[in-house]
């Protein structure tokens, strides 16, 4: 009688979430977790660690996967107020240090994103089998690029991300998972004793410029 009570109390929340509309979000200020990044012709799967603090507007993203027939690893560190960007290589003990001008954007539902719909990841049929989320689409006029954003609900957590860049068609496909929110080891901003001798080098054209870029 008392999981009966349960269920009906939950399942009364639920519908009265899926009853307002939702609303544009801004997730925590502090995440870390991992996500997988594949190419919609195939040719890339990457797998990736990554760090967020939009508090400090830092950013650190370790990526290892294949492209193409090609073996990936990359390691960088984006501080978005120091407008450089760490390519470290712990293999050799060597570091990049790259200039770039890109404004820090956070992880969030942009204001002038259209919402397309609430559906549940998951079961209905008992508390706790499934994650209320909404998909979102828009545009980057910077990039020239569409997207479609799904988060939670509740929390404001990236779930699944996809970017179709204008006249390229489907770019990338993003899913998010073990999100924490939080970091667990700020250590993780702290460039490696083997940077500190590092130049800035010149931009070139063609190179990461921003973190979508670096992410694609």
């Amino acid at each position: 009688m008392h999981s009966l009570l349960l269920l009906a109390v939950s399942l009364s929340v639920l519908l009265s979430v899926l009853a307002q509309k939702p609303q544009p979000c801004k997730a925590p200020p502090y995440l870390e977790g991992k996500l997988v990044v594949v190419s919609p012709e195939g040719k890339s799967l990457v797998f990736e660690q990554f760090y967020y603090d939009a508090v400090e507007q830092r950013i650190r993203v370790i990526a290892s996967g294949k492209e193409g027939t090609h073996n990936v690893f990359v390691d960088v560190l984006m501080l978005y107020r120091e407008r450089f960007y760490y390519e470290i290589s712990y293999h050799n003990k060597s570091c990049t240090k790259v200039p770039f001008s890109a404004a820090f954007i956070p992880i969030e539902i942009p204001i002038d994103a259209q919402h397309k719909a609430q559906f549940v990841i998951g079961s209905l049929s008992a508390p706790a089998q499934g994650i209320l989320v909404n998909n979102w689409e828009g545009s980057i006029a910077e990039i020239k690029a569409n997207y479609s954003m799904t988060f939670t609900e509740f929390g404001c957590i990236p779930v699944t991300t996809l970017y179709s860049i204008e006249q390229k068609g489907p770019h990338a496909f993003a899913s998010f998972f073990d999100i924490v929110i939080g970091i667990e080891n700020p250590e993780v901003f702290i460039p490696p004793s083997f940077c500190t001798s590092a130049k800035l080098v010149e931009q070139k054209p063609g190179e990461v410029a921003d973190f979508f870029t670096a992410l694609m």
